[in-house]
Order: C-alpha cells, then sequence, then structure tokens
C-alpha cells in the first residue's frame, strides 16, 4: 500500500502542500485552525505525525548520513569528508551503519526521522538497489533526501549523485589491455558482483576470452579476501598475467600473497585495484587504481542537500561523476 504524500494530506486537507510541510515542521506562521486541519487529513491518511508539543526540540541543523560499512577504507573516507563538508555548512552530522542491510537502512530513516533530523544522506553500496520499501521510509519521513549510489537510476524521484562505475570499471580492462595483458584475472567478494559482471561483459565487448579459473568470488572482504583469492589462482598449473581486484584492499592482499609465493609484481603477475585509498600510492611502489573523487562527492551531494532544506519543491537533480584512472608500479 502506498503511502501518504504531502501531496496526499494537502488534497484532504485542501491546503497547499507548502502550508502541509509548514505546519507539519511546527512552523509560527500557520494558524491553529490550520495546523488542527493538516494535522487530522495526515492522521485519516495513516500519517505518523512527528510528536510535536511532547518535549521533543524543534529540528536544528543535523544532517542525518546513512552509510552501508564503516570498515573498509573507501567509506570511511567519504564518511569523513561529508562530516566536513556539512560541518562547514555548520551542519552536525547523525551518522548511522546498515552492514548492507536494507531492513537497517529503513530503521535508520525512520530513527533520524523521531530525532528530527533536517535531512538525509544515503550512500548505497554497488550491490543495493534502492527498494519501494526504503522509497517509502524516506517518503513517509517527509525528509530532503541525498542518495549517492554507484549508478543511474532512471525511476528515482529524488536528489542523486551517482559514480560511473561501470566506466570506472571498464578503464581497468582498458588499461590492461592497453599495456598487453591477455590472461586477466577477477578478485572480488559478495558485494562486488556488479563489478565482476562488467569485467567479464568487457573482456567480452574486446573479444578476450576469460579462463573462468580466474574469477574467483568469495564471503571474505577486503585484504582477506584478496590474500585468500588470489592463493587459490596460484595454485593452478597455468596463471594470470595481470588481476583486477574488485577494491584496492583486496588488491592489496592479492600483491602480499603474489610476493609471499616468490613472484613478482608486476613482473609475474599485474595487479590493479578500484579506489584509490591513501595507501594505495605506497603498496609495492603504488598500486594502480581507479580513482574515485571523495571530496567532490562530498562537496557536491552536501551542496545539493543542504540547497534542498530551504527549497524543497525544486525538481530533483541527478549528478554523473566520472572515476579517474591512476597509474602507478604494479602495472
Amino acid at each position: 500500500m502506498r503511502l501518504p504524500s504531502m501531496e496526499d494530506i494537502a488534497r484532504e486537507a485542501g491546503v497547499s502542500a507548502s502550508t502541509v510541510s509548514r505546519a507539519l515542521s511546527g512552523n509560527p506562521s500557520i494558524s491553529e485552525r490550520t495546523r488542527k486541519k493538516v494535522f487530522s487529513a495526515a492522521e485519516r491518511l495513516g500519517y505518523r505525525k512527528r510528536p510535536y508539543g511532547t518535549g521533543v526540540p524543534e529540528p536544528q541543523d543535523v544532517a542525518g548520513v546513512i552509510i552501508p560499512d564503516m570498515m573498509s577504507d573507501y567509506y570511511a573516507r567519504l564518511a569523513h569528508a561529508i562530516n566536513e563538508r556539512f560541518r562547514q555548512k555548520n551542519f552536525s552530522t547523525m551518522l548511522s551503519i546498515t552492514n548492507f542491510d536494507q531492513s537497517e537502512s529503513i530503521r535508520a530513516v525512520e530513527q533520524m526521522a523521531a530525532c528530527r533530523v533536517r535531512c538525509l544522506l544515503v550512500v548505497m553500496d554497488d550491490a543495493e538497489d534502492i527498494s519501494g520499501r526504503l522509497i517509502a521510509a524516506v517518503r513517509q519521513a517527509m525528509l530532503p533526501v541525498m542518495f549517492i549510489t554507484s549508478r543511474y537510476i532512471s525511476t528515482l524521484d529524488a536528489d542523486c549523485l551517482f559514480v560511473d562505475e561501470s566506466r570506472g570499471n571498464t578503464m581497468a580492462v582498458e588499461h590492461l589491455l592497453h599495456r598487453g595483458y591477455r590472461r586477466i584475472g577477477f578478485l572480488g567478494e559478495l558485494n562486488t558482483t556488479n563489478r565482476r559482471s562488467v569485467f567479464l561483459a568487457t573482456m567480452k565487448s574486446f573479444d578476450m576470452p576469460v579462463n573462468p579459473d580466474f574469477v574467483r568470488m568469495g564471503t571474505e572482504r577486503g585484504e582477506l579476501g584478496g590474500y585468500l583469492r588470489m592463493r587459490e589462482i596460484l595454485q593452478l598449473p597455468d596463471l594470470p598475467d595481470a588481476v583486477y581486484a574488485s577494491y584496492d584492499q583486496m588488491a592489496i592482499g592479492a600483491i602480499h600473497a603474489i610476493q609471499e609465493s616468490g613472484l613478482r609484481v608486476p613482473g609475474d603477475i599485474a595487479v590493479i585495484g578500484f579506489d584509490d585509498i591513501s595507501i594505495a600510492r605506497y603498496i609495492s611502489g603504488g598500486l594502480t587504481t581507479i580513482g574515485t573523487p571523495y571530496d567532490d562527492m562530498a562537496a557536491i551531494s552536501v551542496r545539493i542537500l543542504t540547497h534542498r532544506v530551504q527549497h524543497p519543491y525544486g525538481q530533483p537533480q541527478q549528478v554523473a561523476i566520472k572515476p579517474l584512472l591512476i597509474v602507478r608500479a604494479t602495472t
């Protein structure tokens, strides 16, 4: 069942959507009579109104930030950049970590709405979809929202910044092929299945065969995942001449496994990663990687979202950012 929107409440109460917004936010310019009319309409439609007049303080300049993970350097660095940009806008942040569980995302939206944050910034992982339940929770919270995703979502009726990871993945494969590598492997884990799909599709587009034994996925994450998956490949009678690790921490684990076996990077096996985490430039003379512009992502998202707080009824924006190929010693 569709949850009521601000426009639904406005039609039911016979007022404008802007009047509904001001009434629900406790704006003193709304008369008591109109406020009661709006709240009555919202209640009839099943909207769970916020607890005005029960000791809950009026909204302060606090932004809710919902992020999948903080163990990976990518999300930790992005969260830090987001927090710094909000600080520059005189906003504090309330952070919730979902562990890639969309039910936790929905719960975080509801809890942050109850805490009266001014807006929501929701970061989605490559493997996550923005479900109807999450959209319904955001709509019911009636807060300005900004999504950061890894791909364009044409049906999303909300502000969104997406990193063109598909292009970034393609750039990684193209770079290896340009350098003359032909026996290319892939290392990933359950949250990077999309990158595996793009890797396979890109290799196919270049008419390059892929040995299925060179494509390794597992449940272990980070450096351990890269190390274990690379050790599996190193047991094979024939080895790849390059591997694409789905993110830098896996690439670092793979490099350790290669060097532990007595082989050289890139002399025997080249390695490329994704994200350009802080340590990437210091590993084995520097890890070749696809760089994600963290500061630009944070700056653009926070600017759009804080503007939306003041101007809630403009057309949603979808902004694309292209990643960069950073060539270092490992290829």
